[in-house]
């Protein structure tokens, strides 16, 4: 009886052709929200003088996301599965409660800005090997040219401007004149094409592609593990081959018969590398019994970190820097700093963090291995300190700051009607098999 049920369950969630699980992962039906919580500075004069960070949170900014997964191909076996996929975003102005991106102004961090000074101190650094007088010359030249051109262009470090624009970007006119000056010089990373926008800068298109997935036929244990993301095998940037690897699904699918001593491996996009899940507690949703797993605190822990991954500073966030446009020092962490160490709050004044509010999960169906409820929670940290060499961060405060942007919310939930499909496709089948398996061994 057992091994029938295997056999069902395992033909039902595998990605071959004209699967159950194919069509499912394929479009989902589910409604996804992708919503924004922005981090106002309240103090930036106060702040630019060396002092404290004060913040507000103003958000959400929902929109509706939807994720097509297209130019679905399989190798000769059915084992491995290619396809590209399209995102695309549609503002929810309910959800959001009445807030217009494109009319409430958010005061933050000139993020452009921040990589093209900190590109710059890479002349100024190799100004230091020149021989004298020719080295206090040039690094004269550099600091004066930063500063004319940043009056020139009336550039401040601390910007005020729409979220719409913060989120998907804006004409900048500064970062444009100075990537055309020196789009000779290979040795700085600078880009016509960054028009500033934080999450233009994650996604600068909605097609990600070519992927490939293991479907999980012949072999459970691995469907909808990535072999290739974006075209891509391995995340180059990170310091060794362990932390450029690729592992996990994509948090849609796991392997059938999870259990609650599993390890749950996730590719997450948005930070480049892959991360893990452990189980938290079980759970029951539309009379579907699920096991939630969270992000534990090890994840973000350096001494359970490989070193490529270039963990820095007290635990409790992420190093984005050497995979991130213009290396712009990006830390994430769980939203207001949930589960690390209090030198981070220390250094700010903001809101609490609350674990049901600002904690990552799935809710993974055990049988299937299907996601029937999930929250991605992420916040996006800049790290700033004092440059001496650097007029416009020179007054900044002693200690280094990981100032918040803003964190971002990804949901996808059950409703009664896909609940329901769920119990007919599912339960109702395997109940069926039992049944006919328990007839037989009786009249045998």
């Amino acid at each position: 009886m057992i091994k029938e049920v295997d056999k069902f369950i395992a033909k039902q969630v595998s990605l071959t052709k004209g699967s159950a699980a194919t069509d499912q992962w394929s479009k989902p039906g589910a409604a996804v929200y992708m919503s924004f919580y922005m981090f106002n500075l309240t103090n930036k004069d106060e702040f630019l003088n060396g002092e404290k960070a004060t913040i507000e949170e103003i958000g959400p900014f929902v929109y509706n996301e939807s994720k097509t997964k297209y130019n679905l191909r399989w190798n000769s076996d059915e084992t491995i599965l290619e396809y590209f996929e399209n995102t695309s975003y549609i503002f929810n102005k309910e959800k959001s409660n009445g807030l217009d991106p494109s009319h409430v102004n958010i005061t933050t961090i000139n993020l452009p800005l921040i990589g093209f000074l900190l590109q710059f101190e890479k002349l100024i650094k190799m100004s230091a090997t020149f021989p004298p007088p020719i080295n206090t010359i040039v690094k004269d030249l550099i600091e004066t040219i930063i500063t004319e051109l940043s009056k020139d262009f009336n550039e401040k470090l601390i910007m005020t401007r729409p979220v719409s624009e913060i989120l998907w970007g804006y004409e900048d006119p500064f970062l444009k004149f100075v990537a055309d000056l020196l789009a000779n010089v290979t040795f700085l990373d600078l880009t016509k094409d960054l028009n500033g926008g934080f999450f233009q800068l994650e996604h600068q298109t909605d097609t990600a592609g070519p992927n490939m997935v293991y479907t999980g036929k012949g072999s459970p244990q691995t469907t909808a593990q990535y072999l290739m993301y974006d075209g891509k095998t391995s995340i180059t940037g990170w310091g060794t081959p362990y932390a450029q690897m690729i592992n996990g699904t994509e948090a849609l699918l796991f392997h059938p018969g999870v259990s609650r001593t599993d390890v749950l491996d996730v590719y997450v996009d948005e930070l480049f590398r892959s991360g893990y899940f452990t189980y938290y507690k079980d759970i029951t949703e539309f009379d579907i019994k699920m096991y939630q797993f969270r992000l534990p605190q090890t994840e973000l822990q350096k001494a359970y970190q490989d070193k490529g991954f270039y963990m820095n500073g007290p635990d409790g966030v992420l190093n984005l820097t050497a995979v991130f446009p213009l290396n712009v020092p990006i830390f994430v962490s769980k939203p207001h700093f949930l589960d690390a160490d209090e030198y981070y709050t220390n250094d700010i004044n903001g809101p609490p963090s609350n674990r049901d509010k600002h904690d990552s999960f799935l809710n993974v169906e055990p049988i299937t291995g299907a996601v029937l409820h999930a929250a991605k929670r992420l916040q996006i940290n800049i790290q700033l300190k004092q440059y001496e060499d650097i007029p416009d961060l020179s007054h900044l405060p002693i200690n280094t700051t990981y100032l918040p942007l803003l964190w971002v919310e990804e949901t996808g939930s059950l409703n009664e009607s896909i609940a329901s499909t769920f119990r007919d496709t599912v339960y109702k089948p395997i109940n069926t098999i039992q049944i006919s398996a328990i007839t037989v061994a009786s009249v045998s």
